[in-house]
C-alpha cells in the first residue's frame, strides 16, 4: 500500500479516535506508519505462510536482491548459488520462491492453472504475445493459428532456405577469411557469435521477411541493435513497469525498439501490397503462414496488432536463442580439445564431400553430435531468465513445503540442469552422458526450449539450425582459441575444469562480453582444401 494512503488512513482514524487537532494527527499517522513498515519486515520473516522455506533473510523481506540480479543479466548464476546454498527449494523474494527439482518444474508446466504471472504482461511491446501472455485462452488461440507455421514438415521444406543463410552462408564466409589468412599458415580470425547472430537473423529475415536480411556479408548491424534495445527494454519493463511512463529514462532502448515495430510494421504492408498487386505471395515461408493465419477450431483470423507482435517475438526469440546455443557449444569445444577433436573427426568421416552441405537429417544421425549439443543444451539452457508462475488458489506442495495461491514460484532452468542430486559432476562439460542406454532418458531431462503447454513454439526451426550449422563448420574448419585469449582450456575455475566466458541472461543466455571473448583462429581443414 503507498504511504500516501496510509498517512491518509491513519489521519481519518486518528480523527475518529479523538485526536482533533493536524499535529496529534500527524503524529498519529507517522506511528501507523512506522509500525506498517516494522510489522511487515516481521511478518514476511516469521508469520508468512512462505516463513519455513529456506533463503536469505534479506530476499524475505525485500525484492531488490532479485530484481538486481534480474536486471543485470545474473539471473542464472543467482538461482544457481542460491539452490547450492539453500537446497532445492528457495525463497527469493517475499512473495516468490524457486525450484531446481526437475520433475516439480515438469509438473508446473504441464498444466496451465500456473499462469505467467504479470512480470510477462509488463514487458509486452504491443499486445501479450504468444510467449508474453498471461492468458491461456489467448496462448491456445495463437498456438493453434501458428503452430502449423513450426510444424517439423513445414520447417523441412523450408530447409534449403534455411541452409543457404544460416550454415552454408557461413561456410562460405569463413572460407574466404581463411584464404585472406595466407600470411598466418591458413590462419585467419573470426569473432564466433557475431557469425552465429548474423546468419540466425538472416534465417529469420529470408522466412519471417520474405528475404535474407544479408548481415553477415554486409555488417550492417542496425536491426541486431533494435532487437536487442528491445529485449534489454522488455526486461527492464517487466520488473519496474513504471519506466514505461518516464520518456526520459532508457531513451536508447526505446528508441531501438520502435524503430523494430516500424520495420516490422512496413514488411508486413510490403507483403501485402505484392500479394494485392501479383495476386499471389511471391512464397511460401512463415511470414505469409503468419499472415494468413486462422484457428482451425473456431475459424478467428490473426488481427494486425497480433500479427506485428509475433512478428517481433520471431524476430527477437528465433535469433537469440540459436546464437546463443550455438555460442555456447562451439565455447565448450574449444575449451575442451579432446571432445572437439572426437566430434570432428566423427563429422568428417560421416561426410567426406565438402561440395554439399550437411542436411538436418544426416547431421542428427550421428550419435555424439547429438550429445555435444545436449549437454551445451544442460550446461547453458537457452532460456535462462526469470519465468515466473502464480500457484493456483488451492496452492501447491513443493519439496516439502506448503506454497499459497497467489504465490509465484520462480522457474531456474539453469539450477535444474546442474542440480547435482540428478546430474553426475553436474558442472562439468560431459557429452558422454547423453550415449548408452539411458541416452534417451537423459535427453528428455534437459529442457532445452521449456517444457509442457508453453513450450517453445519455434524449437524445430531452432533443430534445424543447431544441427546443420554445427555439422557443416565443425567438418569444413580447424578452429583453436586465440593465443592472447583469456578464455581457454589453460583458465581453469574453482573445480579445475575450463572457466565459462560471463554470460548474461536476458531471457535467453547468451555471451556477456562477445566483441572481446568470442574470437577464434579458423583454417579450413585439409580435407577440404
Amino acid at each position: 500500500m503507498p504511504d500516501s494512503i496510509i498517512a491518509k488512513h491513519a489521519i481519518e482514524l486518528a480523527k475518529e479516535l479523538g485526536i482533533s487537532s493536524t499535529a496529534d494527527a500527524i503524529i498519529a499517522a507517522a506511528t501507523c506508519i512506522l509500525l506498517y513498515f516494522i510489522s511487515t519486515p516481521i511478518y514476511h520473516l516469521f508469520l508468512s505462510p512462505l516463513a519455513r522455506v529456506p533463503g536469505p533473510r534479506l530476499n524475505a523481506i525485500s525484492n531488490i536482491p532479485l530484481n538486481r540480479a534480474v536486471l543485470a543479466g545474473n539471473y542464472h548464476l543467482y538461482s544457481r548459488q542460491m539452490h547450492e546454498k539453500y537446497g532445492p527449494v528457495v525463497r527469493l523474494a517475499p512473495n516468490k520462491v524457486s525450484t531446481s527439482n526437475t520433475s516439480d518444474t515438469r509438473t508446473i508446466l504441464a498444466t496451465h492453472a500456473f499462469r505467467k504471472s504479470q512480470f510477462y504482461d509488463q514487458g509486452k511491446l504491443i499486445l501479450p504475445s504468444l510467449f508474453s501472455t498471461t492468458d491461456p485462452e489467448t496462448n491456445k488461440v495463437r498456438r493453434r493459428q501458428l503452430g502449423n507455421a513450426f510444424a517439423m514438415h513445414t520447417i523441412r521444406s523450408m530447409e534449403d532456405l534455411v541452409i543457404q543463410d544460416g550454415a552454408w552462408s557461413l561456410v562460405k564466409h569463413w572460407r574466404a577469411l581463411a584464404e585472406s589468412g595466407g600470411a598466418n599458415n591458413g590462419w585467419a580470425r573470426a569473432n564466433y557469435y557475431q557469425g552465429f547472430h548474423s546468419i540466425a537473423i538472416d534465417v529469420i529475415g529470408a522466412l519471417g521477411f520474405g528475404h535474407s536480411f544479408g548481415i553477415l556479408q554486409s555488417g550492417n548491424a542496425e536491426i541486431i541493435s533494435w532487437i536487442n534495445d528491445a529485449l534489454k527494454m522488455s526486461s527492464i519493463r517487466s520488473s519496474y513497469p513504471i519506466t514505461k511512463h518516464i520518456p526520459w529514462m532508457f531513451k536508447k532502448y526505446k528508441r531501438g525498439e520502435q524503430q523494430l515495430i516500424s520495420f516490422v510494421k512496413s514488411t508486413v504492408a510490403e507483403r501485402r501490397k505484392l500479394i494485392q498487386e501479383t495476386g499471389k505471395p511471391p512464397r511460401e515461408d512463415i511470414l505469409q503462414r503468419f499472415i494468413e493465419a486462422v484457428d482451425p477450431a473456431t475459424g478467428q483470423k490473426i488481427t494486425e496488432d497480433e500479427l506485428h507482435t509475433e512478428i517481433i517475438l520471431l524476430n527477437n526469440a528465433g535469433t537469440d536463442t540459436t546464437s546463443h546455443t550455438l555460442s555456447w557449444t562451439l565455447m565448450y569445444l574449444l575449451h575442451y580439445p579432446d571432445i572437439h577433436r572426437r566430434v570432428c573427426k566423427d563429422i568428417r568421416s560421416a561426410f567426406p564431400d565438402h561440395s554439399a552441405p550437411i542436411r538436418y537429417d544426416e547431421a542428427k544421425s550421428l550419435p555424439y553430435l547429438t550429445a555435444v549439443i545436449y549437454e551445451s543444451l544442460r550446461m547453458m539452457p537457452s532460456v535462462s531468465g526469470l519465468l515466473p508462475r502464480v500457484v493456483p488458489s488451492g496452492g501447491f506442495e513443493l519439496g516439502g513445503y506448503h506454497i499459497p495461491g497467489k504465490s509465484e514460484i520462480c522457474l531456474a532452468f539453469a539450477a535444474c540442469q546442474r542440480n547435482s542430486e540428478m546430474w553426475d559432476e553436474p558442472n562439468r562439460f560431459k557429452p558422454e552422458r547423453f550415449l548408452g542406454p539411458h541416452a534417451d532418458q537423459r535427453m528428455r531431462e534437459v529442457m532445452a526450449f521449456s517444457s509442457g503447454v508453453r513450450v517453445c513454439i519455434g524449437r524445430n526451426l531452432a533443430w534445424v539450425e543447431l544441427y546443420t550449422v554445427l555439422a557443416n563448420i565443425l567438418r569444413e574448419f580447424d578452429m583453436r582459441v586465440p593465443e592472447d585469449s583469456e578464455y581457454g582450456p589453460q583458465r581453469k575455475n574453482e573445480i579445475g575444469e575450463p572457466a565459462e566466458i560471463p554470460g548474461a541472461a536476458f531471457i535467453t543466455c547468451g555471451p556477456r562480453n562477445p566483441k572481446v571473448d568470442c574470437w577464434i583462429d579458423i583454417r579450413r581443414h585439409s580435407s577440404a582444401v
